[in-house]
């Protein structure tokens, strides 16, 4: 986890006679998804409510018998699980921390009262005591931690909007707001400022800028030296060429070996293909020996049959006319009108031997197909044994041969890969130290003696620099389209992408900016070690994104992928949570903490129990 900050563990609805409604969340990334009226927009109010927010959650029928609201922590400083506690019709906290007696926190933030749940928040975030400027005559306050919210929690409506993530949009509060910002940004709050500011003041914060800058400078040399490369400048510039180059040579022979592996696994493929062809037509085969048998069979029980009746009619033929077993007539004085003209037995014996020789016909060509097809089965029976000894040839050449030469050449490009890196940090860390040192070296110099007005609270683009490029290379990992360059405008306090700014975009586009904002900040904060909070909430950067404007019918469907591909594995050590009608792609296995409604009986249902 972060130095600082902390990260959300579970949201708890308890109620009398219900099941608790509960969702739980990981480390890294967490997807909240699932179709409309499944509570997710409940679960993020529910949340802003617990850090402070003034608005309760918005009363919806399933929630209807719950009474309270619990919220687990974990806090990087201590790292363990502590709950807050609030009813969710209102009113102050209650803190349960193990260990401790229970505290009870005030909702409302007061400047000095550390019994207050902004104070706790801040104090987790590692900003107490933090001030910033709210106006222009240089007029400070105490942070509160509903000032850090609109920067890691953002809703389904405030994520598309115009104004700057930084900005409400309100006049009276946007010194402040940039204030904030720049909080984040530097980790350097505005406490020192005096409304009325003189030289001496002037001096003071010119000897504090130099204060951070050393420690600053400290700080990047103390990276270097952690690096333990031998040399100077110009040997680890002559070093990394020379990686540089092993590194190309190791990916090209990799791409290589790849590509044999490539055909030879095409060549497998297609001996696959013929031994199946060969075992699908042999089975062909054996069913019709199958049926010819029971064919066979028919044809002798005919046989047998047609015998039987051409004995009957000759045995019948060969028998004398008799008296009337009834009345005693000779066989002359009878009377065999009601007798129908049937064949004599002799004809139908005839008949049956006739038909027989046909049968015995058609046994003996039976006979014959059989015969071929035995054949013709053993001559695939071999095809297929000769097919599956290539299919075990080209499997061995694959995994005895092949396969270790590509693991060589694979482990050769890491190894070329981390130290290329390794070389890489060196240096750029060395390029801060020269900036630092040289930033030093102007504030050494004479003041120009140019009055003391304050100057503007906003954010200015150079200060933003970095932090522009964490939004740029953010972006980039998504396949943003056409972007080129990303940076700040002090005038709009927003970011500026490709020399469009983000407010002038559809609304797709301002969402997922949005999110880029946000996480970018919290990123920044992170490997620069500075305070903040240790998550961000976003509800619905995609979704307007998949239903672009006019002037964003031409943008890849690919960003969402690399959207989550990119959060997955870049704040492994941070938490992020994405509330998302759609599932995020379902390769990101135990990459992220996947939490699906599908507001139907299959699966959960949604937030709040289905009994309720």
């Amino acid at each position: 986890m972060a130095i600082t900050g902390f990260q959300i563990r579970r949201l708890t609805l308890v109620g009398r006679g219900v099941p608790n409604a509960e969702v739980q969340f990981h480390e890294g990334l967490n997807v909240v998804s699932g179709p409309s009226d499944t509570g997710k927009t409940f679960i993020v109010q529910c949340i802003d409510y617990m850090l402070g927010g003034k608005d309760v959650p918005e009363s919806i029928p399933e929630a209807a018998q719950y009474e309270t609201v619990r919220l687990t922590l974990n806090t990087s400083i201590e790292d363990e699980d502590v709950v807050l506690e609030r009813s969710i019709r209102g009113g102050d906290f209650k803190l349960f921390t193990p260990g401790k007696a229970d505290q009870k926190l005030s909702s409302k933030h007061s400047a000095g009262d550390k019994d207050s749940a902004s104070q706790y928040l801040l104090s987790l975030s590692g900003l107490t005591e933090k001030k910033v400027r709210k106006n222009k005559q240089g007029a400070t306050r105490e942070v509160s931690f509903r000032d850090l919210a609109r920067l890691i929690l953002v809703d389904e409506e405030t994520i598309i909007s115009k104004t700057s993530p930084i900005l409400t949009g309100q006049y009276t509060t946007g010194t402040a707001e940039s204030a904030v910002f720049r909080l984040l940004l530097t980790g350097v709050d505005d406490g020192s400022l005096i409304s009325s500011e003189d030289p001496k003041v002037a001096k003071g914060r010119q000897a504090g800028k130099v204060e951070v800058l050393d420690l600053l400078l400290n700080q990047t040399k103390g990276r270097i030296a952690e690096l333990q490369l031998p040399g100077d400048v110009p040997s680890w510039q002559e070093q990394l060429s020379r990686i540089e180059a092993l590194y190309l040579a190791a990916q090209k022979e990799l791409e290589v070996e790849q590509q044999s592996a490539a055909q030879l696994e095409s060549k497998r493929r297609s001996e696959m293909a013929g031994l199946r062809q060969l075992e699908s037509r042999t089975g062909v085969l054996r069913e019709l020996q199958r049926r010819f048998t029971l064919l066979d069979q028919q044809y002798l029980s005919d046989l047998r049959r047609l015998e039987s009746i051409a004995e009957a009619g000759a045995r019948l033929g060969q028998m004398n006319e008799e008296r009337c077993p009834v009345c005693g007539a000779p066989a002359e004085h009878q009377e065999h009108e009601h007798q129908k003209e049937d064949a004599a037995p002799e004809d139908v014996a005839q008949s049956c031997l006739a038909e027989a020789a046909k049968i015995k016909m058609l046994i003996s060509d039976l006979h014959l197909t059989r015969e071929e097809n035995d054949r013709e089965i053993k001559r695939l029976e071999d095809l297929i044994l000769q097919a599956k000894d290539r299919v075990r040839s080209v499997g061995t050449q694959l995994t005895e041969m092949l396969k270790p030469r590509v693991e060589i050449a694979l482990a050769r490009l890491r190894e070329s890969q981390a130290n290329r890196d390794t070389y890489k940090r060196a240096l750029e860390l060395q390029g801060r130290v020269n900036e630092l040192q040289g930033l030093l070296v102007e504030l050494g110099q004479p003041n120009s003696g140019k009055g003391t007005d304050l100057e503007s609270a906003r954010v200015r683009s150079d200060e933003a620099e970095a932090f522009s490029k964490e939004v740029e290379a953010l972006l980039r990992s998504w396949h943003f389209p056409g972007l080129d360059r990303v940076t700040f405008s002090e005038g709009d306090q927003d970011i500026v992408i490709s020399g469009r700014t983000r407010a002038s975009h559809g609304k797709g586009v301002r969402a997922i900016a949005h999110a880029a904002f946000n996480l970018a900040l919290l990123n920044s904060c992170l490997k620069r070690e500075m305070p903040h909070p240790g998550f961000v909430l976003i509800d619905s950067p995609l979704v307007v994104y998949r239903e672009p404007d006019t002037d964003e019918g031409g943008f890849s469907h690919d960003v969402k992928d690399a959207f989550y591909r990119s959060i997955a594995e870049e704040f492994q050590a941070s938490q992020v949570i994405i509330f998302e009608n759609e599932d995020p792609p379902s390769d990101l296995g135990t990459d992220a903490n996947i939490i699906r409604f599908t507001g139907a009986s299959h699966g959960r249902q949604g937030f709040i129990p289905k009994s309720v």
